[in-house]
């Protein structure tokens, strides 16, 4: 006889096999499901043949293969667990505040065609990677950005790191992508780098091609195709709603930061705060560059 508990035990495997479905489905997880499961077809015929030596073969891959599935899929695996216990935040004004900063300099690099890359933190923490490059703690500004960004800067190929609010990092080397050796033909460093991140992080990365001045988003492995100013607004604050508050004061932030000197270097590994005065140093870098 069929009870309420058949069915609230129908519904519950219904909802579990759906979120597991969203979860792998448009990553590298499926392909790893799909191998899988051709491993176990072929197992269960080898056996229902009656082919021995190949159902031994495969047996005994079986159980070396999984531990080294755990090895080998340890990044994939793991952005898998974080993706499961990440929690639904929503949006905050100071946050808008920041992203629109962000677009607005991103909007600047793309008209003069100076490469860019930003990656904003959300729920997987991305202090590993704001290690290897130079500490900034530095507010977000366009000005600030765009002086990071400008041509012939030391920092000018790696990576921004945003984290609550804050530039955290610059210079930043993330890892590339290698899943598929079409990546390397058709992206350069930076989009392979923004694609690598997004494959191991929850987090939002935008990219401007040096050679386009196109713009574009990885997020969860995928990258976007080119992006106006407006679709790019639209994609950060759809990102933003799921992502971590950020909470600061524009104006205690604005107090606290000291100017950058025009001919001072910042220094790697030494925290460097301040963003007045980056307008004249932007001048000052297009004329170098003109000259």
């Amino acid at each position: 006889m069929f009870t309420f508990f058949d069915a609230l035990d129908i519904a519950l495997v219904t909802i579990l096999i759906y979120q597991a479905y969203r979860l792998v489905v448009n990553s590298r997880t499926l392909n790893l499901l799909r191998g899988l499961l051709v491993f176990g077809l072929l197992l269960y015929v080898s056996r229902l043949l009656g082919l021995a030596t190949i159902n031994f073969i495969l047996s005994q891959l079986a159980t070396v293969g999984l531990f080294a599935l755990i090895v080998v899929f340890q990044p994939e695996l793991r952005s898998l667990l974080e993706r499961v216990g990440r929690p639904t935040q929503r949006e905050d004004a100071p946050q808008v505040l920041a992203l629109n900063e962000i677009a607005r300099a991103v909007e600047r690099l793309a008209e003069r065609k100076i490469g860019a890359l930003i990656a904003l933190e959300r729920q997987t923490p991305l202090g590993d990677y704001a290690g290897n490059g130079v500490t900034l703690d530095a507010s977000v500004t366009s000005l600030m950005l765009e002086t990071i960004f400008a041509r012939n800067t030391p920092l000018h190929d790696g990576g921004v790191i945003v984290q609550h609010g804050r530039i955290q990092a610059a210079g930043c080397l993330f890892p590339l992508q290698q899943e598929a050796s079409g990546v390397r033909r058709l992206y350069g460093t930076r989009h392979r780098a923004a694609l690598g991140l997004s494959e191991l992080s929850d987090a939002l990365i935008v990219v401007v091609s040096e050679e386009r001045g196109s713009i574009r988003v990885a997020l969860a492995g995928q990258l976007s195709p080119d992006l106006s100013i407006g679709e790019l607004r639209e994609r950060l604050r759809e990102a933003a709603v799921t992502a971590p508050p950020i909470t600061f004061n524009p104006i205690k932030l604005l107090q606290r930061d000291k100017p950058i000197s025009k001919t001072a270097a910042p220094k790697a590994n030494k925290p460097l705060e301040g963003n007045a005065k980056l307008e004249d140093s932007i001048h000052l870098m297009d004329k170098a560059n003109a000259d």
